[in-house]
């Protein structure tokens, strides 16, 4: 997740640090939009393997790291416009993961929104 999806989405979040041309800056950010979709389907296949084998979480029996960032990134996917319906195993492990009590206060204390997607 750290050396892959995360930094994808820095050619998402800030194209500008790649190039001064605003067209290219469009084309980079349009382009890896493309790359961290991929990525979130590779994210949803790990929750599918970790349910397929019994486990509740990614890191094994209980909530950990793990799921807390693969929350963060399936809901910078929604700001990137990616609707998170679009991984349903992932979605639904992310809002599962949203519930866990440290989670929920965390997100509150934030005034994070589990999703930012807004239809184009």
């Amino acid at each position: 997740m750290n050396n892959t999806v995360h930094p994808t989405f820095t050619h998402i979040f800030m194209p500008d640090k790649y190039s001064d041309d605003a067209a290219a800056q469009a084309a980079v950010k349009r382009h890896a939009v493309g790359q961290y979709r991929a990525l979130m389907a590779e994210l949803q296949g790990l929750v599918a393997k970790a349910r397929a084998a019994g486990r509740d979480w990614l890191g094994g029996v209980h909530c950990g790291p793990l799921d807390a960032y693969a929350l963060t990134l399936l809901r910078w996917g929604t700001i990137a416009g990616i609707d998170p319906e679009g991984f349903p195993e992932l979605w639904v492990h992310v809002q599962r993961t949203a519930q866990v009590p440290g989670v929920a206060r965390a997100m509150e204390r934030e005034k994070l929104q589990l999703s930012l997607y807004k239809p184009a």
